[in-house]
């Protein structure tokens, strides 16, 4: 919108002590004279219905009029520009008589005219980043191992931008100075980091929203993660359960074991039998259990001694 605001009282043509329905009322009969639908084409009238629209704004809020009044700026700062983004524009149009039914899969408001929704289109990137509309939804995948599933914790993903800001969340100051990882905009472009906190026993598909971390806008969009989950090789899902297979030498299995598996501990009676199974409660995802069927190899199962051998001796170094 533009980037200064004249007196708006004079862009609407009210006296300074007119009243809320005699401003409102200059405004619909400004907006419908300028409305887009009437002059199309017409970009003086569309700079002057967002100045318009701008005026009534800051004349229908009492605290930014009071500003206006007292100190000749709508700023919240002295010598500061306005600041729109905490605007309702959906009420305002609303006032102004223009119907719109804000579309969710693309973010800007339809209207039924095809002339206006054009308009809006061509318009729609910088509106959202005047605070009109609502910040776009995003959405990203993740992939995380299965221990990290299982027992939950924390995941770093990168943000699409341009996104809100993951470190001032798109208000701009941290600890009351210009945030230093964007500068005092509320906006990354990209590169923006943020970390996602993992439940435990999430399963494959998860969605998960992070609510104000999408497109900005007003309000912003949200960051939906999807979670997608690694299994161990050869392992595989049954309901909430995760099967797989364990390879002992046929000595482990007549005397017992204690082993591993995908970071989970497993005790293997003596006398296992081949093909038998060994149940770990809680050892699955979202509740389930890890169901392991043994196999009696002396090859696979010295490999995986030594493998366990191996986890034993980097656990001791840490």
């Amino acid at each position: 919108m533009s980037p200064v605001l004249t007196n708006p009282y004079e862009v609407l043509g009210v006296p300074r002590d007119a009243g809320a329905e005699d401003i409102k009322s200059a405004y619909r009969k400004l907006a419908m004279r300028y409305h887009p639908d009437r002059n199309p084409g017409d970009k003086d009238a569309e700079e002057r219905f967002k100045e318009i629209s701008e005026a009534y704004a800051v004349l229908r809020d009492p605290d930014a009029r009071e500003r206006f009044d007292r100190y000749g700026t709508a700023s919240p700062s002295p010598g500061g520009q306005p600041d729109f983004s905490g605007v309702d524009w959906q009420a305002i149009f609303r006032e102004a008589d223009i119907p719109m039914n804000w579309d969710q899969r693309q973010g800007a408001p339809r209207t039924g005219n095809a002339m206006f929704d054009a308009l809006f289109g061509m318009m729609t990137g910088m509106f959202r980043n005047a605070g009109l509309l609502p910040g776009e939804t995003r959405e990203i995948r993740v992939t995380i191992p299965f221990e990290l599933a299982r027992s939950g914790g924390q995941r770093r993903v990168r943000v699409p931008g341009p996104s809100v800001c993951t470190t001032c969340h798109g208000e701009r100051v941290v600890n009351g100075a210009a945030c230093p990882d964007c500068g005092g905009a509320g906006v990354r472009r990209g590169r923006a980091e943020v970390d996602v906190a993992i439940p435990r026993g999430v399963k494959d598909a998860t969605r998960m929203r992070l609510r104000g971390l999408g497109g900005p806008g007003n309000p912003p969009g949200d960051l939906f993660v999807r979670v997608a989950v690694a299994l161990p090789d050869g392992a595989r899902m049954s309901g909430n359960d995760v099967l797989a297979d364990v390879h002992v030498t046929p000595a482990e299995a007549g005397r017992g074991i204690e082993t591993r598996f995908a970071g989970a501990s497993v005790r293997i009676p003596a006398g296992t039998r081949d093909g038998g199974s060994v149940r770990v409660s809680g050892g699955g995802l979202g509740g389930g259990d890890l169901v392991l069927t043994v196999h009696h190899d002396v090859w696979r199962g010295l490999a995986r001694a030594a493998s366990d051998w191996l986890g034993r001796l980097t656990e001791g170094r840490t």
